[in-house]
């Protein structure tokens, strides 16, 4: 059997055209894909670096800020009671009387610190003397703040409120050895 010159000529441009296409085929096209896979997985990766150091940072923050409340409560006064703290405070700003309730909470936390509650209701108080409370209470050297506040118009007496208050205070958690 022989070929005549087209014909070889049309046999070799289609085995040319075979030879490319398995070419690009099973190399060009793999090369490219893995390339664009490599590209994806390296954006990923930044991002993820762009992440950890953004969460380091926040880490060190908390560290910082950890290491000034440790600081904050040992200035604090020796057997220092968010309880005890609440009626010295109410009784200097005249609201003591107004004091319906005071129940205290449980404490929660984490491993460092833990938070204490005491939950108060003031009844048939001025909004100056209420006021004067809440200045005197909510202390950052002490580490007490407000929580929750609700107040309500008192409908019984005139130019009063009734206020329900839930105030917290940081405090040393126990550590390992029940300190």
């Amino acid at each position: 059997m022989r070929l005549t010159g087209r014909e070889r000529m049309a046999v070799t441009a289609a085995g040319a055209g075979l030879l490319v296409f398995v070419v690009l085929q099973f190399m060009v096209f793999p090369l490219i894909d893995n390339r664009s896979r490599l590209n994806k997985r390296l954006v990923a990766q930044e991002k993820a670096v762009a992440e950890m150091r953004v969460l380091r940072e926040r880490h060190r923050e908390l560290s910082e800020q950890s290491g000034s409340m440790a600081a904050l409560l040992a200035q604090r006064e020796e057997g220092f009671s968010l309880f005890a703290f609440l009626e010295k405070n109410a009784d200097e700003s005249e609201v003591k009387e107004h004091i319906a309730y005071m129940k205290p909470s449980e404490s929660r936390g984490n491993e460092q610190f833990k938070q204490t509650l005491v939950e108060m209701k003031l009844q048939a108080v001025t909004l100056k003397k209420l006021v004067a409370f809440l200045e005197k209470t909510e202390s950052p050297e002490h580490l007490v703040g407000i929580d929750k506040l609700t107040i309500q118009e008192n409908t019984k007496e005139e130019a009063t409120l009734d206020a329900t208050l839930v105030m917290v205070s940081v405090d040393q958690a126990a550590g390992p050895t029940g300190q």
